[in-house]
């Protein structure tokens, strides 16, 4: 992977946005280079906004450019498995050995939402809205 200087980095903003009739949180993990801190730091505090009643259940997440460990894995894992709005999570960007350790983890862990790896970002909006 890359790595980019600290002070290069663009943190983008996560937000919530309509998409073919439903609404989905984009969760802006990207372009964080090997800055793990960085990123569990910006989803904890995204994480008051998922907790939310309110927010969407259809999540993405975008970890393209940022190299994801095992632990991060887990620990965005069990965060999303307090929520209990949420119905489907999509990950893009994701190594494939974490690809195989998030099959494992939900063949161990029962969770209330549906989860998919997919590294096209527009089939992954897509597969959210059910389509």
């Amino acid at each position: 992977m890359k790595q980019i200087l600290r002070e290069k980095l663009i943190v983008r903003e996560s937000f919530a946005m309509a998409f073919q009739g439903g609404e989905i949180w984009f969760e802006q993990l990207d372009a964080l280079s090997i800055y793990k801190e960085l990123v569990m730091e910006k989803f904890q505090k995204d994480m008051e906004i998922i907790k939310r009643p309110s927010t969407t259940g259809l999540i993405a997440i975008n970890l393209n450019e940022t190299e994801v460990d095992t632990d991060m894995i887990q620990q965005i894992l069990g965060n999303l498995a307090g929520v209990s709005n949420l119905q489907k999570v999509v990950f893009v960007g994701l190594s494939n050995m974490i690809k195989r350790y998030l099959k494992r983890w939900f063949s161990q862990t029962p969770v209330s939402f549906v989860c998919n790896c997919i590294d096209d970002y527009e089939k992954a909006k897509l597969w959210l809205v059910g389509r």
